[in-house]
Parts: C-alpha cells; structure tokens; sequence
C-alpha cells in the first residue's frame, strides 16, 4: 500500500523544531531562522483562512516574503497561483480570469492608492470582484493546491492543476536522489513563479534544512525572462557562494563562460542542475572539465518539472538520468526497458490533475510529446519533439507557427519560417510578396518599424532576435516547399547555412533592447 507523502509544510515544521535558529531565507535586507520562517507562514495562513480567500494569484519579484506566501496557501488550503513577471498585460489577464482568481498576494503594498490590504507583515492581499461570482468561477479540479501556468506555446498560457501530495511526492524523491550531497546553501536564481525553482529549489531546500539566498532578479541582472547582465550575475555568484543552484542552459553557459575565463571557481558548487530546454552535450563537457558540477535534468510541468535527474556517480553521456523513484516511464508502452528503440516517452505515477476547464487524463498516463529512449539500465535520453515547439535557452515554450502567422499578417509576408531552438530569442526568415512590404533596402526601416510594432506586442521571449529577408520565396523545386505550398522546415532548417547568406539581415538585438 502506498503511503501518503508528508505536506510541504509539515516538512517546514518539522525542520522549524529540530533547526530552530539556523538561517531558513535570506535577502540582502532580511533573514529568517526556521523557527521565525514557520511562525511566519501560520500567521499569514491564520489571516487567508479569515480573509475567506479560495483562489490566490502570488505576485512579486524573488524574495523570502514570496515563500512565505506560497507556504502560507499550502497550509490554509488555498489554491496558489503563481503569477510570472515575464507576463505580458494579456497573458496575465488570461492568468486570472481563466482560473477565477478572488485575489492577488503581493510581498509589498506596492504604489500608492493601491486597493491592496495589509494581512501581515509579508504579504497584501488585492481583492479582485471578479472571482466573487460564483456563476463565472472556471472549474477547477478537486485536491488543487497549486496552478501553474506554462509560459504558452502560442501565446495563451495554459494552467496546470498540482495537488499538494504530488508536490509534496516530488520533492520528496527529489530528496531521495540528492541524498549526500551535502547541499546547505542554495540560491535562487530562477524566478519563484518558475515551478522548477518552487519545487527543485525553495521545496527541497527547506526539506533538506539549507539554507535559501533570495535575491531579486535585477540583483542578479535579469531583464524580462531573457534579458542577462552575465557580469552582475556571476558577481553576485562570487558574493553568495552557494553550494547549489537550478539553471536554464543560456544561465549554464554563463557559468562555463566565467569559469573558462577564471572569474568563477566552479569547484565551490556541489551540485548545478540545468533543465528546461535542449543542453548542448559540449557544454556539458566543458563543465566539467573547468570543475563545474553540471548535471542536466528532465521534467513537464504536469510532471512536478522533474522526472529524470542526473546526479554524481549516476550519469550516462547525452542521457538525462534515471526517472525519480516515484514515477514510471515507459517509450511506446515498451516500458522501463525498452531496448533503446526511440519511441514517444510517456509518464505515469505521480502526474498533474489535469488542465484548469478540461477533463484529467483518464487513464492516468501522460504523453509528454518528446521523443527518447530508454537504455538497458534505465537512463533516459532525450532526442527530439514531435511537434514543431521551440525552447529558447531560458526555457520558454514557443509555437513556431503561432508567430510566423503573426510575421506573415504584420509585414505581408508570402512565406515565414521561425528558428532558434536553444537559442535566447527566436529569428525568423522572410520571403515577402510583392503586395506586401518589398525586401530592397530602401524599405529597410519600414519593415524595422513594423517588426518593431510586432515585438511591442510580444512577451519579451518571443520576441524576434533577427529577421533574414529573402530576394526570392523558397520554392518547390529546391524541395523547401511542398507541392501544396507547405514550407519542408526538416529540410530548411538544415539548410540554413546555404540560404541565410543571401538573404538581407534586420538585427533587431540592439534595437528591441534583447542583450543577453
């Protein structure tokens, strides 16, 4: 018979009276033992359960007051729903009508005149009116303690439903895989909203009795989701010292970077964990070979954001390491052993309940959508997607045809084609009809100018890096196009070092203000 996993808070309890004193969350301008961090969240849960709160959007920028909200719902049995600062106005709209938010939680009041009500002395609660109607309440599943919102493939995020054991199951076999490590100080550097950072940083954090270095995100030279000053970054590295830290791929390569150059001793870390998007295997080589502890990870947000996990003395070159103890994953239905045939890769055991308004999987089984293989020792690698769903570097998920329709309805285009894979920012090329904006150089700045109004529109990780405009459409005969029209993207995508260097190049990095 399967046990029911403590809560999170109960873990936080127990840690509060075997560790009274030592430091829980720290920020340049507070620190709280466990003992404080514990009276802290029961205070503000007291308050939630009085205010009568059902549904809470938690807003803020990283810091112990944002933990301290989060815990707070999960004891008072308050559906958390953690709003992304890298939101657009409309994503964020979306956010809280389509989970029926009655309120929003903020760390600080915030600007004058705000409607927002001080509960305690972490949190300010904003009622909104509109989750008080019970008839425009979306559904939502049974046993959700937590929503988390995908940054969304086409721009419309989509509310994953969490319960409090799977969160707490999660972090748990997390703990079990990480035993040993000795990992005392971690450091956030992801944003809390990110449910990576929630549950692999700030959840197994607190379980383990670390301690955990909150910093905001312009403290740490982030911009947006993918804006990075990589000096100020590692400088507050350098500062902090922590023993471990969750990365995207475009933050590893930063490391590796500083490293190389001798700004960062990559041997005062103990554990790197990278995830979130494609991990060049090079750069994982380079890691290492500069003492850099870098081990890549796998993960859904349906799935907690971790199911497999490379660890030391458990890792296979290009695999992602073995599932977390507390899930089955099989390729195909093949299951755990698949003989390393590729398949599409599946995930049962400890999955989301299901999407906010739609019905939970009913059999139980998540199909992930990636493709991979199994070895015969369980590793799992990861080797591409079945749909076309690009991941930049800082692990946003993009539609590729969600912004070439928007490229083609802004400029006229006659044919788009969106790239990037892995990269901070997407590109695009451009093949422009002859009603639409003609590609010659004395219309440069009115395409820049258009571009520009399309970004304006964007969230910041979609937005276009570069533009490439192509004196001729991509045609049939060349085999980038089907006999239907279709653009062939396997083929120009593999071709792109033949048809970029004819094509006119808009840099749009300085323009847009997309440094990294």
């Amino acid at each position: 018979m399967s046990t029911v996993p403590e809560s999170i808070p109960a873990l936080l309890q127990q840690m509060a009276i075997r560790q009274p004193d030592v430091a829980a969350l720290v920020s340049p301008d507070l620190s709280l033992s466990y003992g404080q961090t514990w009276a802290a969240v029961m205070e503000l849960a007291y308050e939630l359960r009085k205010a009568g709160t059902m549904r809470l959007g938690l807003c803020g920028d990283n810091s112990p007051a944002w933990v301290i909200a989060d815990l707070a719902c999960l004891l008072a049995d308050v559906v958390c729903v953690p709003v992304p600062g890298f939101f657009s106005p409309t994503q964020t709209g979306h956010l809280i009508r389509s989970a029926g938010l009655d309120g929003l939680l903020w760390p600080d009041q915030g600007t004058a005149g705000s409607q927002r009500v001080k509960l305690s002395s972490f949190a300010w609660l904003e009622p909104l009116a509109a989750g008080h109607n019970p008839h425009s309440v979306p559904y939502i599943h049974a046993d959700t303690a937590k929503v988390t919102f995908t940054s969304g493939s086409t721009g419309s995020p989509k509310g994953v439903c969490l319960s409090a054991r799977h969160l707490s199951a999660t972090t748990l076999a997390l703990r079990d895989r990480l035993h040993g490590l000795g990992l005392a100080r971690h450091a956030s550097v992801l944003p809390l909203a990110t449910l990576l950072e929630n549950i692999a940083g700030v959840y197994l954090s607190l379980s383990m009795g670390a301690t955990i270095e909150l910093l905001p995100l312009q403290m740490l030279g982030m911009n947006g989701s993918s804006g990075l000053d990589a000096d100020q970054f590692i400088d507050q590295l350098r500062r902090v010292r922590p023993h471990s830290l969750i990365l995207v791929p475009e933050l590893a390569a930063v490391l590796v970077n500083a490293a190389a150059g001798g700004a960062l001793d990559g041997h005062r870390f103990r554990f790197l964990a990278v995830g979130g998007g494609r991990v060049p295997p090079a750069l994982l080589d380079e890691a290492r070979r500069l003492g850099l502890p870098l081990y890549e990870g796998y993960g859904l947000s349906e799935c907690g954001s971790v199911v497999a996990l490379s660890t030391p003395g458990n890792e296979r070159p290009g695999s992602v390491g073995k599932p977390l103890g507390h899930l089955h994953v099989s390729v195909d239905g093949k299951g755990d052993r698949s003989g390393g045939e590729q398949g599409e890769i599946a995930v049962s055991g400890n999955s989301y309940l299901g999407y906010l308004g739609s019905a939970p999987p009913s059999d139980g089984l998540l199909q992930t959508g990636d493709l991979g293989r199994l070895d015969g020792d369980g590793y799992l690698y990861i080797e591409g997607r079945k749909k076309n769903l690009l991941i930049t570097s800082f692990g946003r998920n993009i539609s590729p045809e969600w912004l070439e329709s928007e490229l083609c309805l802004a400029t006229g285009a006659r044919q788009a084609l969106v790239f990037g894979d892995g990269e901070p920012q997407p590109s695009a090329i451009l093949a422009l009809s002859q009603g639409g904006l003609p590609a010659c150089a004395a219309r440069k700045v009115e395409i820049e100018s258009v571009i520009r109004r399309l970004n304006a529109t964007l969230p910041d990780y979609a937005r276009l890096r570069r533009i490439y405009l192509l004196h001729q459409p991509l045609s049939h005969v060349q085999g980038y196009v089907t006999a239907n029209g279709r653009l062939v993207r396997s083929r120009i995508l593999e071709h792109l070092g033949l048809i970029l260097p004819d094509a006119q190049l808009l840099d749009l990095l300085q323009r847009e203000g997309l440094e990294t």
